[in-house]
């Protein structure tokens, strides 16, 4: 991959709605250059999904994360499961997985009822082939842009933040452009309007307000790693001795690591969740011995994971 495509990844992974105009400008290439550049990019697979961060959390949702660990299956069977989890309404992501889990998934639901029907609908269909599951509520999550892609730094404060602040409610205008930007954050304003039968301008207003209500935190991308040579990885810290300022200096030398593309709170076996796309597992081992080294007093444990193939990412359900 050239060093054009590694620019106008970043700028994507920056903000995916940006325009082609705005593309041009950053990468320093001609408009129809970046036009030609990111329809290929999506045509070879690379570009998988360019979803909106959405804050679902305000509106009353809960995410649930489960990790299942699958018996008795071949690859047919682990392939059906998957899809009933992609065709699933109430499963806003969900991915292949290696490790000590096969297959990773989030529920969001409204309220205790949807997740046990849910949840009870996914362990009828499949319980024979559930060896253990684990499970965890995802109470806030951060997320960054591919710095590594033009070998630059993390910034301070230029995470997208998704956390629970005060309960909004929307009225079915916000909530049907929510529901296509979650999937597509490319769609332009005139798109959104003729799908949902209002102006655009009205498109661009509502989508002003939903930023300014922190419904609407960023804008990102998802790569199909192996396309580029490289490889995703959870990292489930265990926590012992947690204080404010420990856990603070933890994930300021964290973000000093630009392959960092999330840091998710959780309540659950585990504390945090830190997910790093890297070239080769050397990267990877580099970054746990220098937390754990360095931070001894406070990580008790950590699992890694592997996300192997994502197949679907949907903030807004």
């Amino acid at each position: 991959m050239d060093s054009i495509n590694k620019r106008i990844l970043f700028e994507l992974s920056k903000d995916s709605r940006i325009s082609y105009t705005q593309l041009a400008k950053k990468a320093r290439i001609k408009q129809e250059t970046a036009r030609y550049r990111v329809n290929r990019l999506i045509e070879n697979k690379i570009i998988k999904f360019t979803p909106t961060v959405i804050n679902s959390s305000l509106l009353g949702r809960s995410h649930y994360q489960y990790f299942i660990k699958l018996r008795n299956v071949n690859e047919k069977t682990k392939q059906t499961i998957i899809d009933f989890l992609k065709n699933n309404l109430k499963v806003s992501w969900c991915a292949k997985t290696e490790g000590n889990y096969d297959v990773t998934f989030i529920l969001q639901t409204r309220n205790q009822l949807e997740f046990q029907k849910a949840i009870d609908e996914f362990n009828d269909k499949f319980r024979n082939n559930i060896m253990r599951k684990t499970i965890s509520v995802n109470l806030m999550a951060e997320f960054f842009p591919r710095y590594y892609l033009v070998n630059e730094q993390i910034p301070n404060n230029n995470e997208q933040i998704i956390s629970v602040d005060k309960l909004k409610t929307i009225d079915e205008t916000d909530i049907k452009i929510l529901k296509l930007l979650a999937i597509n954050s490319r769609l332009s304003s005139v798109e959104i309007g003729e799908k949902i039968g209002v102006s655009h301008d009205t498109v661009i207003q509502r989508i002003k307000q939903l930023k300014k209500e922190n419904l609407i935190t960023g804008h990102m991308l998802l790569i199909d790693n192996e396309k580029i040579n490289q490889y995703q990885y959870k990292i489930m810290l265990y926590l012992d001795n947690i204080s404010k300022e420990k856990v603070q200096s933890l994930f300021e030398l964290v973000k000093k690591n630009n392959r960092l593309i999330a840091i998710v709170k959780v309540a659950g076996e585990w504390d945090y969740e830190i997910d790093l796309e890297v070239e080769n597992v050397d990267q990877l081992n580099e970054f746990t011995m220098e937390i754990t080294n360095k931070f001894s007093d406070i990580i008790r444990d950590y699992e890694i994971l592997r996300i192997k193939e994502m197949q679907k990412f949907n903030f807004f359900l």
